[in-house]
């Protein structure tokens, strides 16, 4: 495909490496041919970069594929999930977690996660957590200044996980957790 019908979202594949477009840019030199500028995301690792290309250069594009599966365990390096349409189980490796290991505490059995995969081939590439979860919270840290207004404590979720919660939460109660940037949204 030629650069010029590219768009965003798509995948390419320039030196045999998965790419996402996330943004392109058509400009020109003063004296040369015109130029696109693409801002591209590793597929699996989440790296950016920039590229710059001709405009009659030719791209490789793939097809990405996002199927919903439920989590339903880990053991040591491998995470197991299963397609809730076809029920099959598939195992990914817990390092093609997108976000990296900082996210495996929010991750919860019978979740449903997001995976990745090129179609037909190399297959799945990574996965992740939806964008927001309810958690149930376990305890709340106790202020001892008495503050007007809201403000946040620390509270305990039911998997062990710390949040800066809003101190009108009870313990017991269901709150939502934004998960790309680990905050409070509200109530459940």
């Amino acid at each position: 495909m030629t650069l010029a019908l590219l768009r965003p979202d798509q995948v390419s594949s320039p030196a045999k490496a998965p790419t996402i477009v996330v943004s392109r840019d058509h400009g020109g030199t003063a004296r040369g041919q015109a130029v696109i500028k693409l801002n591209l995301k590793h597929a699996v690792s989440g790296i950016k970069s920039k590229k710059r290309f001709c405009n009659n250069d030719m791209l490789e594009v793939l097809l990405l594929v996002q199927n919903q599966y439920q989590y339903l365990y880990s053991d040591g390096d491998t995470a197991h999930l299963l397609n809730m349409q076809t029920y099959e189980e598939l195992t990914m490796d817990i390092n093609t977690l997108e976000g990296s290991k900082d996210k495996l505490p929010y991750l919860e059995v019978n979740m449903e996660v997001t995976v990745q995969s090129l179609e037909p081939e190399p297959g799945p590439l990574s996965w992740r957590l939806p964008a927001r979860h309810t958690y149930k919270v376990k305890s709340l840290m106790e202020r001892i200044a008495k503050d007007r207004g809201t403000t946040y404590v620390t509270g305990t979720l039911e998997n062990g996980i710390q949040a800066q919660i809003p101190n009108f939460i009870k313990p017991g109660e269901n709150v939502v957790i934004d998960l790309m940037w680990l905050t409070y949204i509200g109530r459940a």
